[in-house]
């Protein structure tokens, strides 16, 4: 059995924020933190098969692990589909883009654009689940927990192609900018907290651009960038519901 440590500073984001987003959407729920454990298990788990799976010699080891960490999640899962079995509809939901993932990973094409917007889809998704656990039913909230977990994670898409990748790709960098401009645009509409959130996105993509900066410095600083926008959207949400 093998263990991988996930080397994606990104990944620990796209865990984290859309299920806090989900929390702080609703009143808490005790079977939410089983999810979020559960939710954990299965990152280590789709971490390790996707692995394995782009190995062209593989090791049994990383599928075996991978295994233990899907049984892992299933038992923590188990009591929360059981407190509200149609959360079942929203791991159906996502299976869709991980099939996507799935097939990018056996191509050992995973930095493809289409692949990371596929990602983002899943993580999303699992926000709305979150608030579900909760809520027992479809409400409007949920729409904002989709929508600013899937604008942010897009912008950062943007931002770590431009960052490392496509560097010197115009393409890619105008793409960034007009989106996370219009990202501010949009926050601004609905909210003076959403204009504060996603400015530093905006600030960032544009300045640090051409920036010969090392991948782990460019996660620390994505990190330090999630953090400020988790608060001010937590700050959202405790306005609007």
């Amino acid at each position: 059995m093998k263990f991988k440590k996930p080397n994606q500073h990104g990944a620990w984001a796209m865990i984290i924020m859309p299920v806090l987003f989900g929390m702080f959407a609703t009143k808490f729920n005790i079977f939410q933190l089983l999810f979020f454990a559960g939710w954990f298990m299965t990152f280590f788990f789709a971490d390790h098969f996707l692995f394995y799976v782009k190995q062209r010699k593989k090791q049994i080891g990383y599928l075996k692990c991978a295994l233990l960490f899907l049984f892992i999640a299933a038992i923590c899962y188990i009591p929360t589909i059981i407190y509200e079995y149609k959360v079942m509809m929203f791991f159906l939901a996502m299976l869709p883009f991980g099939i996507i993932n799935y097939f990018f990973a056996k191509a050992r094409n995973e930095r493809h654009i289409v692949n990371d917007f596929s990602a983002v889809m899943i993580f999303s998704i699992a926000g709305v689940l979150t608030y579900y656990i909760q809520s027992h039913q479809f409400e409007w909230p949920m729409i904002y927990v989709f929508g600013l977990s899937v604008a942010y994670f897009i912008g950062t898409v943007f931002y770590v192609k431009t960052m490392i990748r496509e560097k010197k790709n115009i393409h890619y960098r105008n793409m960034s900018w007009v989106y996370h401009v219009l990202l501010v645009i949009v926050g601004c509409f609905i909210h003076p907290l959403l204009l504060i959130a996603f400015l530093p996105s905006l600030i960032r993509a544009v300045i640090l651009y051409g920036k010969q900066l090392k991948p782990i410095k460019i996660g620390v600083l994505e990190i330090a960038n999630a953090v400020f926008i988790t608060i001010f959207i937590g700050l959202f949400f405790n306005i609007i519901t």
